[in-house]
């Protein structure tokens, strides 16, 4: 039996950003001769019936990698989307929707091979003390699914707080790929707590009333520096910003460059974003809180109307990067006005005078004065006796201060009476 077959090829060629066609002709057929082994004659040849098969194999050339339409504003939406970029819940939910395989220039839209799959690859970011680098060597999750889903769901549990990269890579048919990056703080343990060695204080009071006393009318001013503080993110720094993606692959929208935890940094004082702060006068309500501007400083200051005997009391609230709170209070007096000393005598035998006759005399009276201060109350008396005309000083002293019974601890008056033949 013999056959033959005849291939023929004939190429198509179209624009290279279109694709390359070939189409195949393969023509078949042939004949049989036979022979008779009884008497050895050879048979007449009998022919096959002709067969032309016709086939086309096309080759499109695609090197555009997937995009998303937020590029090209032709959407609002996130090329990886997350429940929460800093959640206290371990698992998570991420969605990769409206992605496309762009066609690429001058070709049609037959040439844009379609996405094929996507993947998510979860590695940590561990700490430092400069900017951080994501630890690619190992992969904490990683998934792939194909183009018809769109959303997973992450297990990121741990006993400790992390902070992940999570690398969205899109593929299309033709091996083009495209990646975008994001991350999340996963933080279900970490709380604010105070430092006792650190200040919280009116730096505006007088530092010999242990800053409680206020002696001006002018700004108050509160510091709490390094006094609140997440233990957990003073020991280890997680926001002091990423570097850029090794292969710069990974740029403009496609990075994370805004909203929480971009790469540049978290500006925080150990974990704390904001302070929050709150005042009342006196035995009042407090006021509406506000955010303390420039709250790197941990401090703030305020001009209020202020009169002598009132108490202003401010609340600080901090609060961290996961969201937990904390209150704190300090209450500041307000007092500018000098004590008053008054009724100064010299006292004989009951009578009040300011002149003796002799030492006989001096020896025989007592010095008396009234001193009084209405708002803070007195901390201490010095008295001085000596001779006016030479500036001589002849004695002097410091009397305690005992605060009367059943009477206001701002409001304290003091009858002085003094036997003065000491001084003699």
């Amino acid at each position: 039996m013999l056959q033959n077959m005849f291939v023929t090829r004939h190429f198509s060629y179209l624009n290279i950003y279109s694709r390359l066609c070939l189409d195949y002709e393969a023509k078949g057929g042939g004949y049989l001769i036979a022979e008779d082994r009884r008497n050895n004659t050879i048979l007449p040849a009998v022919p096959y019936t002709k067969t032309v098969t016709n086939r086309q194999v096309c080759y499109r050339f695609d090197d555009a990698p997937p995009e998303h339409c937020s590029v090209t504003g032709k959407c609002s939406s996130e090329p990886l989307q997350l429940d929460h970029r800093i959640s206290r819940d371990p698992i998570n939910t991420v969605t990769f929707v409206d992605w496309s395989d762009p066609v690429p220039t001058g070709g049609t839209s037959k040439t844009a091979s379609q996405i094929e799959s996507f993947e998510i690859r979860v590695n940590e970011v561990p700490p430092s003390k400069g900017i951080q680098k994501v630890d690619y060597t190992t992969n904490f999750l990683s998934l792939t699914v194909n183009n018809t889903i769109t959303e997973m769901t992450l297990n990121l549990t741990s006993d400790k707080p992390h902070l992940y990269s999570l690398t969205l890579e899109v593929k299309d048919v033709a091996d083009n790929v495209r990646q975008c990056r994001r991350f999340i703080l996963v933080d279900e343990t970490t709380f604010i707590e105070t430092h006792p060695d650190k200040p919280f204080q009116f730096t505006s009071a007088s530092p010999d009333t242990r800053f409680s006393w206020q002696t001006h009318h002018n700004n108050i001013c509160l510091s709490w520096k390094d006094y609140f503080f997440n233990k957990f993110y003073f020991d280890n720094e997680l926001f002091n910003g990423v570097e850029a993606e090794p292969h710069g692959l990974i740029n403009g929208t496609y990075e994370q460059t805004s909203g929480e935890l971009p790469v540049s940094g978290t500006p925080n004082v150990h974990g704390i974003v904001k302070y929050m702060v709150s005042w009342k006068l006196n035995d009042g309500s407090f006021s509406s809180e506000i955010e303390v501007p420039d709250f790197l400083n941990q401090t703030f200051c305020r001009l209020l109307p202020v009169i002598d005997g009132e108490t202003y009391t401010f609340n600080i609230r901090p609060v961290d990067i996961v969201g937990n709170t904390y209150n704190e209070s300090r209450t500041l007096f307000i007092d500018e006005s000098v004590p008053q000393i008054t009724d100064i005598w010299l006292e004989k035998d009951g009578f009040e005078q300011l002149f003796v006759h002799s030492s006989t005399d001096l020896s025989r009276m007592q010095m008396t004065f009234d001193a009084v201060d209405a708002h803070s109350g007195l901390l201490k008396i010095h008295w001085r006796f000596g001779i006016a005309d030479t500036s001589t000083e002849l004695i002097s002293e410091y009397l305690s201060v005992v605060k009367p019974q059943n009477v206001s601890v701002s409001v304290l008056a003091l009858s002085f009476i003094k036997p003065l033949y000491a001084l003699l």
